[in-house]
């Protein structure tokens, strides 16, 4: 029955990001990347801010807060960063988790399936314990390289404080479920006629 659900649920998604990615088209400029995303049904913005080369959006639940969520969405594009590296990127991403927690766990994730117009790398991040916190943390996190743009996607989890070698907190079919969210979603861009028809 869990699967089943989240089988509707992964199907109303793709079809939301469809929906989505015409909109965008329709507002895109000739060269603009576009990301085809899609917000989950029950979930809300609670952050967003952009300076002249980084925008951040966070989202998590309705029935969550911003000040004590459990699990959270982010978006981050690097604008006008045609020369970005995946790999170096989070290779970045993950030196900030290794200063932000006590110690921590990466694993590497191959999209099997997903296509390689843009380069794209993901790992799977475990945070025993944010330091100066009473949590840990776990991570999905998938870097996209666009035409002009470098994006990173990451969906997170606060967890109780664990041991990096342990079984993880979060529910392996849960952590599938959110690794084909991530997975699925793309960018495109007019210029290379791979963006949807209006």
């Amino acid at each position: 029955m869990f699967l089943k659900k989240v089988w509707l649920n992964f199907i109303r998604w793709k079809v939301s990001i469809s929906i989505l990615a015409l909109a965008c088209v329709a507002f895109a400029k000739e060269d603009d990347d576009q990301l085809l995303f899609a917000l989950p049904d029950g979930w809300m913005e609670v952050y967003s801010d952009r300076t002249e080369n980084l925008s951040t959006t966070e989202y998590i639940p309705v029935a969550q807060s911003a000040d004590s969520w459990k699990e959270m969405i982010s978006v981050q594009i690097l604008l006008n960063s045609p020369d970005s590296q995946p790999d170096i990127m989070l290779t970045r991403v993950a030196a900030h988790f290794k200063n932000e927690c006590t110690d921590i766990e990466i694993k590497p994730i191959e999209l099997a399936g997903i296509e390689q117009r843009y380069p794209t790398l993901a790992m799977i991040v475990n945070c025993e314990k944010k330091k100066n916190s009473s949590f840990g943390e776990i991570s999905i996190v998938r870097g996209i390289l666009g035409k002009n743009n470098f994006y990173l996607l990451q969906k997170t989890w606060r967890t109780k404080a664990f041991k990096k070698y342990d079984i993880p907190p979060i529910d392996i079919e849960e952590r599938k479920f959110w690794l084909g969210y991530i997975s699925y979603l793309k960018i495109c861009n007019p210029s290379n006629n791979d963006c949807p028809k209006l």
